[in-house]
């Protein structure tokens, strides 16, 4: 009589939630029939197609991706991964759909493993606690703004140039090179708090950063690892925990110092951090301390792991081809004359019209983000194809920048892609390593000056080359555009 009444009242726990659960399965499975490509294998769908592996899906994508669009023209992959299904746009005029609403903005559970780190800032939230947030944080990166940290990216641009002179002659990775000092720069200019971890790379913030962004992409990758029952049976968890733990008490202990020393009036006016602008936002918008600690931890991570992507696959390209390498130097020493340690400022990046379309197509062909989701929470006309509610949407920059059908070929290095002529002949979202529309990376311009900063202190002092052809490296699609081999290089100076 027990186990009876245990059994009905199981089935009236989860009765409904099966109901849901198979009712939403069919629904999206009526939608889907409508839109072109197969379905895959009956119950698993494309799983064993893609292997799940970062370093085979994207090829695997791509070349279904071209073959698609050479053959059916159309512009919209459909996938379907056990009970969910994927739709990923391949092209400017149907991205720009879903880019543009302002009612589809919920992030895919791809960063749900960073939940802990990040709290629901702005990259992870949604509706209107990140509207009232992304207006918060808009003028914080407003020209105005960035002027302020052009000196701080050039002086610790200067200590990696200084630090790589004694490396002069040997071939070395330069990933964690150019890493961190996008992390120096990223970790004064949010915090106000000078890390040094050029100098100090092995101090435990620092490790604990890294530690953070290489548990959180395995978790993510590893479907053995998604229940957490699994992370702590097999010690990922605690390592996990171990490096949060840390990462937490650096930023509270800094934002608890910045909140004293403004206080006391010690914070320069032209030397305020992001953190000074939320401390001073804290009693109009009703911040909470954990508040302004999940908008620090997010910049800390946006902002250094992205932007050091974007210089890493730079100088990879930079290595592969001499000759442009050789264009781009010229061009920094006709805008900056022979003096090695003159800080660039913003009038010279806009004279760097070479170098900034040379930066522009190593994005093209590695963006930084390869791929970012969204969770429909309502069916959504995209184009002209209508995708199911609680179907996911993958946003790829990879992709799109791959689409032969928009830049022939593809896979092949050339600045001239960003010639004005040839950009007239493009969708304005056929090139998206920022994503578009509202939910746009808020720090672009960030990025942006930092990457041309680096860049020219790099070229004024050193050339790089590789033996290898650049179709040689090999790369993983994680949160990042990771590569695995990191970006081996000789480095030699000028």
């Amino acid at each position: 009589m027990i186990g009876l009444l245990l059994f009905l009242a199981a089935l009236l726990f989860v009765g409904p939630k099966l109901a849901r659960f198979v009712q939403d399965v069919r629904h999206k499975k009526r939608l889907s029939a409508k839109i072109p490509g197969d379905e895959g294998k009956p119950l698993i769908g494309h799983v064993l197609e893609f292997e799940m592996d970062p370093q085979v899906m994207p090829h695997r994508l791509v070349h279904l991706m071209n073959r698609m669009v050479r053959e059916t023209g159309h512009q919209m992959v459909k996938l379907w991964f056990l009970h969910d299904n994927v739709y990923m746009p391949t092209n400017g005029e149907t991205i720009k759909h879903i880019l543009d609403t302002t009612v589809e903005i919920t992030k895919g559970n791809d960063y749900e493993v960073f939940v802990p780190w990040l709290g629901t800032g702005l990259l992870i939230s949604t509706g209107d606690k990140w509207r009232s947030r992304r207006k918060m944080l808009t003028p914080t990166f407003h020209f105005t703004m960035l002027d302020g940290y052009v000196a701080t990216m050039n002086r610790h641009a200067k200590i990696c140039v200084d630090l790589l002179e004694d490396r002069s002659g040997q071939k070395l990775d330069m990933y964690p090179v150019v890493k961190m000092c996008a992390l120096d720069i990223i970790c004064e200019t949010t915090m106000g708090k000078e890390l040094d971890s050029q100098g100090q790379p092995n101090q435990p913030y620092v490790e604990a950063i890294v530690n953070l962004m290489s548990l959180g992409t395995e978790i993510g990758m590893k479907f053995y690892l998604w229940p957490k029952f699994m992370r702590y049976l097999l010690g990922v968890q605690q390592k996990f925990d171990k490096s949060l733990a840390i990462a937490h008490d650096f930023t509270k202990t800094v934002i608890a110092e910045r909140t004293e020393a403004l206080a006391r009036g010690e914070v320069e006016s032209n030397k305020r951090a992001f953190l000074d602008m939320l401390l001073e936002q804290k009693e109009k918008m009703s911040l909470t301390e954990e508040d302004i600690r999940e908008e620090v931890d997010t910049f800390m991570f946006e902002g250094h792991d992205t932007t050091s992507a974007g210089l890493g696959w730079t100088v990879w390209c930079m290595a592969c081809n001499p000759e442009i390498q050789e264009r781009a130097y010229r061009e920094v020493i006709e805008v900056l004359g022979d003096d090695l340690d003159r800080d660039l400022t913003r009038d010279d990046m806009g004279k760097l019209e070479y170098l900034d379309r040379c930066i522009k197509e190593s994005m093209r062909l590695y963006p930084p983000v390869p791929f970012v989701g969204r969770q429909l929470q309502n069916d959504f006309q995209c184009g002209e194809y209508l995708l199911p509610k609680h179907g996911k949407v993958s946003i790829s920059p990879f992709a799109i920048h791959r689409n032969e059908s928009i830049y022939p070929n593809a896979t092949r290095y050339d600045p001239d892609n960003f010639l004005p002529e040839r950009m007239a002949t493009r969708n304005a979202y056929d090139y998206i390593p920022f994503s578009a529309g509202p939910r746009n990376c808020i720090g672009q311009k960030f990025a942006q000056y930092e990457e041309k900063i680096i860049m020219t202190w790099l070229l004024r002092r050193f050339k790089f080359h590789s033996d290898e052809p650049i179709e040689s490296q090999i790369f993983a699609t994680e949160a990042i555009l990771r590569p695995v081999n990191g970006i081996k290089v000789t480095v030699q100076r000028r």
